[in-house]
Parts: C-alpha cells; sequence; structure tokens
C-alpha cells in the first residue's frame, strides 16, 4: 500500500527525469503526462479516485479513471512502461526497503546483460 503521496511524485520524478511540479501541472506534454498518469494509477489503487484527483489538482474523479485505463493499457503493452511503474510502486510501498529495492534492481540490470 502506498501511502506517502509526496514520496511516490518525488520517486516518479526521478524515474522519469522531470521537477514534481512538472508533473503536477496542466501541461499536456507527453512525460509529464504520462508521469502523472503512473501517479494517479498507483495512488488511486489504494485511495478514492476524488482523493487521488484532488491531490493531483484535477477536478473530477474521472480523470483519474481515464488516466488509470490509459496507463494500464499502454503498460500491458509496453513491458518497459510496465517496468517503470512496477519499479515506482515497490519504492513507494509502505515500509519498503529502498536499499534492498535497489540491490535488487542492479541485479536484475546485471542478469539482462550477461545471462
Amino acid at each position: 500500500m502506498i501511502t506517502d503521496f509526496d514520496l511516490l511524485v518525488t520517486e516518479t520524478a526521478r524515474v522519469f527525469n522531470i521537477s514534481s511540479d512538472e508533473i503536477l501541472s496542466s501541461s499536456r506534454k507527453k512525460e509529464p503526462t504520462r508521469a502523472r498518469h503512473v501517479i494517479m494509477a498507483l495512488w488511486a489503487d489504494d485511495h478514492s479516485f476524488q482523493d487521488t484527483a484532488n491531490r493531483c489538482g484535477r477536478k473530477c474523479h474521472s480523470t483519474i479513471i481515464h488516466a488509470r485505463e490509459k496507463l494500464l493499457n499502454r503498460a500491458g503493452i509496453d513491458e518497459s512502461l510496465a517496468s517503470i511503474v512496477e519499479t515506482i510502486s515497490k519504492r513507494c510501498q509502505y515500509d519498503a526497503n529502498l536499499s534492498a529495492i535497489e540491490e535488487l534492481e542492479e541485479k536484475s540490470k546485471f542478469i539482462e546483460f550477461y545471462p
């Protein structure tokens, strides 16, 4: 369960290499929009759609429903996006051991290049 919205935004910004402010802005550029959709989808998994909309500066919960569906459909097709979403989710889980996650990520990178 993700309980820290600020951590979710910070980790997503780090992974997408953009600022937190840009993610939560009204920008329609590709990267901020995709990062925002990741935040909306992950936060909405454990919280209400309206709470998610309020935290992301949106008026209506239907925006969250649309973003979540779009992200889940895209992640089903794009393995790299699915991996990004999984990484962010793991890093933001309640009581996540970040050093263990980082170590696991490094090992998986090594395995990908040296099977």
